[in-house]
């Protein structure tokens, strides 16, 4: 027979928070943008309108999706007559956004390669935009927001997670073909310190 603490957890589940979010986009910013410290506002909790000098990084690749990650290491102290760490410490705890531009945008192109091309104008006659690769490479730190939506009108929850200081990791291979694929802008973001407001991360429901 069923214990009351277990009839207690059956009448809590809720198959409405099962989050599968049926629209999602990236956005970017200078690190000199305010912190957003709210995702939604008003009476119907409408999504607020982010800072100016957030841009969207277009569309993404639905195959790819989204990925969020998490890589924690810790350092245990063991002890003579213990199988398991008496001690363990936390040494290194890093979050990361995956995500596959479909758009070759200028959003794309700045994060991917690591350049700045706010001087860079197109040729006036061809159109064409050309531009040196960096002997050295530079890590480009800037805010990432990521922003989803599960459900429809007034069941619509908002899922937000926010890099205050986020720095590219790493980028994926680029496709080159006449068959199936496109050139694509993969990158892997790492969330760092904001140095100003003291944490890494910043995560909204």
């Amino acid at each position: 027979m069923p214990s009351k603490v277990a009839k207690l957890e059956i009448a809590r589940h809720q198959r409405e928070l099962i989050l599968k979010p049926r629209a999602a986009h990236v956005f970017g910013a200078p690190t000199t943008t305010p912190v957003v410290l709210n995702i939604t506002e008003g009476p119907s909790s409408q999504l607020a309108e982010l800072p100016t000098g957030y841009y969207d990084f277009g569309l993404l690749d639905k195959e790819d999706a989204i990925t969020l990650s998490r890589e924690m290491e810790k350092a245990d102290i063991n002890a003579i007559g213990y199988s398991n760490p008496v001690r363990s410490d936390i040494t290194s705890d890093i979050f990361g956004m995956a995500f596959k531009g479909l758009e070759t945008n200028r959003f794309n192109i700045e994060t991917n390669l690591g350049v700045d091309l706010s001087g860079v104008t197109p040729d006036p006659v061809t159109g064409e935009v050309s531009f040196d690769q960096p002997a050295v490479a530079l890590i480009r730190r800037q805010r990432y927001m990521l922003l989803s939506e599960v459900g429809s009108g007034v069941d619509t929850i908002y899922f937000g997670r926010q890099f205050l200081a986020g720095e590219v990791a790493e980028t994926g291979e680029q496709t080159i073909t006449d068959g199936e694929g496109y050139l694509g802008w993969p990158f892997t973001v790492n969330a760092m310190v904001d140095t100003d407001y003291g944490v890494s991360v910043r995560h909204h429901f």
